[in-house]
Order: structure tokens, then C-alpha cells, then sequence
């Protein structure tokens, strides 16, 4: 079998996105040495290996590398391709305009990069026209909050993970902690062929922060970013374990939306939450047109108006933590539980939404106990503490 055409090779390798890192180190006068590379990796946890491959030929690698054995790799951030480009391209002065400071090895860091790792070589591998070099880390550290630079089909850009989509500044701790629950959200969303969402409050609203799978019940093609009034029934899992003055906030939410008889009604539904441990949503209809008005309305949609989302939200109470759903067949519409964060407080909730068409009382229980292992699962990740009644699996 012949070997692939070279332009063939690049073109399908490109389809793979990698990282953007600019090797670093000091020749014998002290003047700052940098090559960029797209090939950084983790190679071993214990020892603590990384690895870069770069061309037998180049000039900035055969610097390098008589250098000595310590060198830096410095992770560029989103906005500095123009460091990228410099490094690669210049012959001479490489550094000429971009600031650096020197590592704890005393290697170029360079300003505004997203980490850096100082290392030593362990280890120098042929591989065809390139090296292959294995570096032991000593010191690591993160030293921006920006996204790393990425390289994909011959250009330069950022990603923004589904949990960051929102990107709103007063989201980052709730988002850190959000990060920490992905692999419940994903195993939990792949168990039942789904989309698990996550939750969080912040000040009067509540956050989509992130989604993990796909729902079949899904009106817009994701829901993370959207902010919604906190009032019932949505929230009804940080009522459910907040103090008396997120209660009240919750139920006032309602304000003159609804009859005596119905607030009354939701008055008691955190302590039914808290209870049972997860919040139940019945009924794809009713769901399936709230989200659609939510969708308008995060849309921009002039004929959706915040007064009109508030008011179809609190139409929905009914189909809301039922004291009983029964025996029978019920459209699961979706499950919502705490994690809990170190405080015992709600750090966020995780939505599991339910199949289409109706389900017996059996399969609500198992989508129950699922959802419970998982925010378990998920508390325990973001170093939470459980609350003695909360119900956990």
C-alpha cells in the first residue's frame, strides 16, 4: 500500500483541532530563544511527562536544543496569534515587541499566555522528518483567564466550552464548580439517551449554565444561555433548600400573577421538594410552549414581552410537583436535583429531561434514582456537602 499524497496527509490532519504553544529557553548570552508548535501534548502523570514534535530541520529547534536541556512551554492565549506568528516567522529577534518574564528555571514566559511549564528534556525520539521530545515538568502554573489559541483547518481562533456559552462574568464560580459534575452530565445523559442541563441562581435569575447530550423534546437547538425569572415553579430545588428569605423571594416571584388559593398552594411545594429530594415537571404540551416563548423571548422576539414570559411561567404551576403522579402513564417532562456546594447550600441543579410520550410510575422512579446518583456523584466532585435530609443516592 502506497503512502498518502503529502497535501492529502495535511488537508485530513488538519480536520483535528490542536493547541497553540511557543517552546522557549535561553541561548549562552541570555537571549530569549522560541519556536511555535502545534504538537504539545501530556505524555505521563507519574512522572510528570510532556512532549512536543518538532521538524529535524528546523533552525528554531536545532537552537533549542543546543541550548541545554531546560526549556519552557508557554500555552498562547486566544488573542496572541500575532505572538504565534512572530515566533514562527522571524529569523532573528524573535522576541523584538512581545514582553516576557522569566520563569522559576529562568525560561521566557511569555505575557499573556494561558499557563507555562518549565521542564528538561528526558528524551529524544526520531519520527520520520521530526523529533519526538519528552520533557519532565518541574513548575507549572496558570498565569491567564483567557482561552488557549487553537489551530484548525489552516487558522488561528478560540473555543468556548457549552458550560462557558453564557459568558457572563457573574457566572465563573458557578461555572468552575459546573465543570467539575461534567462526567455525571454526560454518563447521565447517555444512560438515557437525553440532555442533562445545569442550573444555576444567580441573584434573581435563573441560569442555563451548561448541557450535556440532547433531548428529543428540544424546541431550540440549546437552551445554555438562557436566563429566566426566578418564581415558580421553575427553581423550586433552591427554594426547596434555601432560608426563609429565598422562599420568600421565590413564591413572591408569583406577585398578583395568580389566585390566593394557588400561592398558597406553592407556598408548600419547597418543603415537598425537599422531601422527595428533586423537583418533577409533568406534561410535554404545556412544557414544550414555555420553552418556546423562552426561546422567542431570549431571541429578541418584540412580540414576546418579560411581563408575557412571566406570566405563561406562572400559568405553568399545574404541571409542577404534583403531590402524586400515580400509577399510570405519565409524560415525564423533566427531573431536577441540588448538587450541593461546601457551604450545604445549592451550588446548582442538574435537569434530567424525560422521553417523549408517556412512561409508567416504574420508569419515573428509575429516571428518579439515576438523577439522584448522579447530583450525589456531582456533589461529591465539587467537594459538597450533603445537608442531612437531603435525599441522595
Amino acid at each position: 500500500m502506497s503512502d498518502p499524497n503529502p497535501a492529502h496527509f495535511r488537508q485530513v490532519l488538519g480536520q483535528y483541532p490542536t493547541g497553540v504553544a511557543v517552546v522557549t529557553a535561553l541561548d549562552e548570552s541570555g537571549a530569549p530563544l522560541g519556536m511555535t508548535v502545534g504538537s504539545f501534548t501530556s505524555v505521563s502523570l507519574d512522572p510528570p511527562l510532556v512532549a512536543f514534535l518538532p521538524d529535524q530541520g528546523s533552525s528554531s529547534w536545532r537552537a533549542l536544543r543546543a541550548s541545554g536541556d531546560r526549556f519552557c512551554v508557554n500555552v498562547l492565549g486566544a488573542d496572541q496569534e500575532d505572538v504565534c506568528r512572530a515566533i514562527a516567522v522571524r529569523k532573528v529577534d524573535k522576541f523584538a515587541g512581545i514582553p516576557w518574564r522569566p520563569s522559576p528555571a529562568g525560561n521566557p514566559v511569555i505575557d499573556g499566555a494561558v499557563a507555562y511549564l518549565d521542564c528538561t528534556t528526558e528524551q529524544v525520539h526520531d519520527a520520520g522528518d521530526h523529533h519526538i521530545v519528552v520533557g519532565r515538568v518541574h513548575q507549572l502554573d496558570l498565569v491567564g483567564g483567557d482561552q488557549p489559541l487553537l489551530f484548525f483547518r489552516g487558522g488561528y481562533g478560540s473555543f468556548t466550552p457549552l458550560s462557558l456559552a453564557s459568558g457572563d462574568s457573574d457566572l465563573l464560580d458557578h461555572l468552575r464548580l459546573v465543570d467539575l459534575a461534567r462526567p455525571q452530565m454526560d454518563r447521565l445523559a447517555a444512560r438515557f439517551d437525553t440532555e442533562v442541563t445545569a442550573i444555576a441562581l444567580v441573584r434573581d435569575e435563573l441560569v442555563l449554565a451548561a448541557a450535556a447530550g440532547r433531548t428529543r423534546l428540544a424546541v431550540a437547538p440549546t437552551r445554555v444561555g438562557q436566563r429566566l425569572p426566578f418564581m415558580p415553579p421553575l427553581g423550586s430545588c433552591f427554594a426547596g433548600w434555601g432560608d426563609d428569605a429565598v422562599r420568600a423571594a421565590w413564591v413572591g416571584g408569583l406577585s398578583d400573577l395568580v389566585d390566593p388559593d394557588t400561592r398558597d398552594a406553592v407556598r408548600a411545594v419547597p418543603g415537598l421538594v425537599r422531601r422527595r429530594g428533586y423537583s418533577i415537571a409533568l406534561g410535554h404540551g404545556d412544557g414544550a410552549r414555555l420553552e418556546t416563548l423562552s426561546t422567542r423571548f431570549h431571541e429578541g422576539d418584540a412580540q414576546v414581552s418579560k411581563a408575557a414570559l412571566r406570566e405563561a411561567i406562572a400559568q405553568s404551576v399545574s404541571g409542577y410537583n404534583p403531590a402524586s403522579y400515580g400509577a399510570g402513564p405519565v409524560e415525564l417532562r423533566s427531573l431536577s436535583a441540588p448538587v450541593f456546594a461546601n457551604d450545604g447550600r445549592v451550588a446548582f441543579t442538574l435537569t434530567l429531561w424525560g422521553p417523549p410520550g408517556a412512561i409508567d410510575a416504574a420508569e419515573v422512579d428509575r429516571h428518579v434514582e439515576e438523577l439522584l446518583a448522579a447530583t450525589g456523584a456531582a456533589t461529591i466532585a465539587i467537594d459538597g456537602r450533603v445537608p442531612l435530609d437531603a435525599a441522595i443516592a
